[in-house]
């Protein structure tokens, strides 16, 4: 009975893995494209059916009417294949001089249980997609380095005055020991700023050091950016 239990729990587990991936971590839309691709792939022994759309932020609501679609909405992967979302902006309906950002999501319907009592979850994946208008004639490098850092009362923040989304890594300063410290960050809006509580004992006489993701998924190591 015991054995029986265990074996269980490894089809369980051997279901829930995603089947369909991703091979992205974000999408850029250039606005003077007229459309953005995301491959994906069924790694999974068997065929999926694959559903897609886009949300504002919200996972839990399927917004209407937004201005760019992902087509195709529903489709049927074979074991092994690969296919290609694409992303269709009608033209009309987004911010011009700045970054709009949208989120997909990729959600697969795995085949029904060949045996009973399996445990099957059906994984979704959500990355994101930015928007970029050809008239913002800008680049993300060119951006992060107009960034502005500021103390605070409560530590540091990093001001955006610039029309594109930065998503940092994580931030790298000092402290009296000379020794590093990492500290979490997340993404600043265009126009927008974040906040970072810091330790302690840590110094900003030095600078701030910190990473950001690229158009490629990849970080950037940016060092040593004075502070306000």
């Amino acid at each position: 009975m015991k054995q029986f239990f265990v074996a269980l729990l490894m089809l369980g587990a051997f279901s829930s893995y995603a089947g369909i991936q991703v091979d992205a971590t974000r999408v850029i839309y250039k606005g003077a494209d007229k459309s953005a691709s995301l491959p994906i792939q069924n790694d999974a022994s068997e065929a999926y059916m694959v559903q897609t759309w886009l949300d504002t932020g919200d996972k839990s609501q399927v917004p209407k009417n937004l201005p760019i679609v992902v087509v195709p909405p529903i489709l049927k992967m074979d074991a092994g294949k690969t296919a290609i979302l694409r992303f269709i902006y009608s033209g009309t309906g987004l911010p011009q001089d700045k970054e709009t950002l949208l989120w997909i999501n990729v959600q697969e319907i795995p085949p029904s249980p060949k045996l009973d009592n399996v445990l099957q979850i059906a994984v979704r994946t959500r990355i994101k997609l930015f928007y970029r208008p050809d008239s913002l004639n800008t680049s993300l490098e060119k951006q992060v380095k107009k960034l502005r850092w500021q103390r605070t009362d409560s530590g540091l923040q990093v001001i955006n005055d610039g029309p594109l989304h930065i998503t940092f890594g994580v931030l790298k300063l000092k402290n009296r020991a000379g020794k590093t410290v990492n500290v979490e960050a997340n993404m600043v809006k265009p126009g927008g700023r974040l906040s970072f509580k810091l330790p302690a004992d840590v110094s900003l006489s030095k600078g701030v050091s910190f990473s950001y993701i690229n158009d490629f998924g990849g970080k950037t190591e940016v060092r040593d950016v004075a502070v306000q």
